[in-house]
């Protein structure tokens, strides 16, 4: 998913990205805050009249605001993992708020715990710095500014308050497991967070549906949902744990030169049942050529094309002696069918979703999960 976000700058040398569903909420936030001007300036006791603004151009700044405190809330947790040795490849804000994206967290409970901790612990600090700041300069200040500076330290207490909740896979939940764990295996602590989190998510659903609160629902379903896909992601690592990328990779890989034909490669894939093919020339791997790269050439055109004028040079590639669940991260996160074995520049397996699957079923087999 997080294919589809573009890169507008950096924050501590952490890429900071917008979702294209940011796009999308960010003009009904506008709209939405600016039809609420009157409600939100009669609770900080601002006079409406007061405000010099046109009210959607306030809404607009707000919707701003807030998803630069959300930026913040989760740059407190890279931070904090950057320090735990956690690469951060990016913050991305999106329809919900914002994700740091990160390699897995840290098993250790008090590392686990103090990067969930971070964000909540600066949007509560950030909150009340700026609801005392408005309050201090009341007066001072230009009425419109102090209304958007109490608006954002009440998002952020929000933020904090609501981010503490253990409803796993919130910050809360993740304490919780941080706690649960230093007392029980990790998957155990793990199911217990996340059935807590489910349960959360179920009342606040229903709790949605008699108050004809529909966002409330919508954070209902991507709580059970972020519940439900992290005990399967620990799951499945605690699953396959032993397994290294050689255990399970195709040894007989069959490769296609960069200058066959696409009708070529089309019969190739029909008889040997492959949906790719790392592309060689002179016995070095130059890319991948797959379905979907020739899908997109049009069937008249499949015998004056070659390979090299549709394949992917970009080349995903894994150490064979790579634990296997750190290269189902990277097929996940790279959304691509298979890696590229490789030791050095030999070409020595390739592994796809299919081959960890079967060490998968294979642990099933043996009664280990």
């Amino acid at each position: 998913m997080f294919k589809n976000a573009i890169q507008i700058g950096k924050l501590w040398g952490i890429p900071l990205r917008l979702h294209y569903s940011f796009l999308i909420i960010l003009p009904f936030l506008a709209w939405a805050f600016g039809n609420n001007i009157r409600v939100l300036s009669e609770m900080a006791g601002i006079p409406l009249t007061s405000l010099g603004a046109n009210p959607y151009f306030l809404g607009f700044l707000m919707a701003i605001a807030l998803f630069t405190s959300v930026a913040l809330h989760e740059l407190s947790h890279s931070l904090v993992a950057r320090k735990k040795g956690v690469h951060i490849h990016a913050i991305n804000l999106m329809l919900f708020g914002g994700v740091a994206q990160m390699d897995e967290i840290p098993e250790d409970p008090k590392d686990e715990a103090m990067i969930a901790f971070a964000g909540p612990l600066l949007s509560l600090v950030l909150g009340g710095v700026l609801i005392g700041g408005a309050s201090l300069f009341r007066g001072i200040i230009v009425p419109d500014l102090q209304l958007l500076l109490l608006y954002l330290g009440w998002m952020n207490l929000f933020l904090a308050v609501f981010n503490l909740i253990p409803a796993f896979p919130t910050d809360g939940g993740r304490v919780l497991r941080a706690f649960l764990a230093g007392r029980m295996s990790f998957l155990q602590a793990t199911k217990v967070a996340a059935t807590i989190g489910k349960a959360f998510a179920f009342a606040f659903g229903i709790m949605g549906l008699l108050t004809a609160n529909f966002i409330l629902v919508f954070i209902a379903f991507f709580i059970y949902i972020g519940a439900s896909q992290e005990y399967q992601t620990i799951f499945i690592k605690n699953t396959l744990e032993g397994f290294s990328v050689a255990d399970l990779m195709t040894e007989d890989v069959r490769v296609v030169d960069e200058d066959t034909l696409v009708s070529e490669l089309v019969d190739k894939m029909f008889v040997e049942r492959h949906s790719g093919y790392p592309v060689m020339r002179d016995g070095e791997v130059r890319g991948c050529v797959t379905m979907g790269d020739v899908r997109k050439v049009e069937p008249e055109l499949h015998s004056q094309t070659r390979v090299r004028d549709i394949m992917s040079s970009e080349i995903f590639k894994v150490n064979p002696e790579e634990d296997i669940y750190k290269a189902l991260r990277m097929i996940s996160q790279e959304d691509v069918g298979r890696l590229m074995v490789m030791r050095g520049d030999e070409l020595v397996g390739i592994i796809t979703r299919s081959d960890i699957m079967k060490g998968f079923r294979l642990r099933e087999m043996q009664g280990r999960v």
